[in-house]
């Protein structure tokens, strides 16, 4: 394997090498300063033949630069835009823009004991998965979903994402020494799902699958291995956090051990998470008697009429609320507080006339019989 890049050393006549930021399996990424365009700062990948030599075929380069063309195309302010591709010394490289952050994995090492919210991983599924949706609209699958590939921008605290994994794939079949297009196991271990690490085959389900699980890491904060159940081949999370059973079911379902029982686009989990059951209505209630208006507690007594006021109107729908309008419409309400008296009974009254009439004729015989009465003889 050839030696890193010394500091200050010159790519292509246009590219300084500032410093080392990391190592890996696939090769090493130098944060560089781009002389063609004002010192502007940009991160080179190399890419390293593990077998085979230390350098690649002049037909491995052609592959590389072809399949690289396909990310340089690709443009989202929330990926590193791809400036380049190049060859030298027989190594491979590529250029792209350097984001200012810090990956999901160092901000979980800088709060321990700290996991993220629901609301905190809500926002971060919000602000991500439009971007996957980006790029598998165009046939491209990330493949290396993980929070050690997402980076907090500084600028603006949205996410980015990072090391797709569609490079490291051709890199993988450069290294095995085989041009052909062919399923190769490209894919972090714990992250990415079976199919993926099994037979190569990755579909968006696959990335769907990589980022439910990059989400149970910032919930609960801990490793993948620590929530995989090898004995039912299943997640085993929920014990460690809280969350909403509607944010638990959507992160359970892009899951899923098989490609089809998860969601297949990424529009079906945001559905999932956005969708009119996010935020249930609750079940309309009946009224209950405690809860009635004074109106509805009185006696009532209703009549058909063929015209209703708008204040017995009024006064019926006090008495249902849930009824339709049709059912009071034609309806008239008589309220009454007391019984009703005795001068109201018809009854009554003709008793009382009679007995009126009854009086008024005895008395007026008696003052006739007095005035007709004859004068008694006088005494001599």
């Amino acid at each position: 394997m050839q030696p890193a890049l010394a500091i200050g050393a010159l790519l292509q006549n246009r590219y300084r090498i500032v410093r080392l930021l990391g190592q890996g399996g696939f090769g090493r990424t130098y944060l560089t300063k781009d002389q063609g365009r004002f010192e502007e700062e940009c991160v080179i990948k190399e890419f390293m033949p593990t077998t085979g030599g230390d350098r690649f075929s002049s037909k491995a380069a052609q592959l590389f630069q072809r399949e690289a063309e396909i990310l340089y195309q690709i443009s989202h302010p929330q990926i590193p835009q791809f400036r380049a591709s190049f060859e030298q010394d027989q190594r491979l490289f590529l250029v792209q823009d350097h984001i200012e952050g810090m990956t999901y994995r160092e901000i979980l090492n800088q709060r321990p004991g700290q996991a993220f919210s629901e609301t905190e991983v809500r926002a971060f599924l919000g602000q991500l998965l439009p971007v996957l949706a980006h790029i598998h609209a165009k046939g491209i699958i990330h493949r290396d979903i993980s929070p050690d590939n997402i980076i907090l921008r500084r600028s603006d605290q949205k996410p980015v994402l990072i090391d797709f994994g569609v490079v490291k794939e051709v890199v993988t079949r450069l290294q095995t020494g085989t041009t052909a297009v062919q399923a190769t196991t490209v894919g972090k271990a714990g992250y990415a799902p079976s199919e993926q690490l099994q037979s190569g085959r990755a579909y968006p389900s696959s990335d769907l699958y990589a980022l439910a699980v990059t989400c149970l890491v910032l919930l609960t904060g801990k490793e993948p291995h620590q929530l995989f159940d090898d004995t039912t081949l299943g997640w085993q999370w929920r014990p460690f956090v809280q969350v909403s059973d509607q944010l638990a079911a959507t992160l359970d379902r892009a899951l899923s051990y098989r490609p089809s029982d998860r969601y297949q686009s990424v529009s079906e989990m945001l559905q999932a998470l956005q969708g009119p059951g996010s935020v249930p209505s609750p079940a309309p209630q009946p009224i209950a008697k405690t809860q009635q208006s004074p109106v509805s507690e009185m006696r009532t007594v209703a009549v058909s009429s063929p015209m209703t006021t708008p204040a017995t109107t009024a006064g019926a729908q006090g008495v249902n609320r849930s009824a339709p309008r049709t059912s009071v419409s034609r309806t008239k309400v008589m309220t009454s507080s007391k019984p009703q008296g005795g001068l109201d009974n018809p009854l009554v009254l003709t008793a009382m006339f009679l007995g009126a009439t009854a009086l008024a004729g005895v008395g007026g015989w008696a003052t006739v019989n007095y005035v007709l009465k004859p004068e008694p003889p006088a005494q001599e």
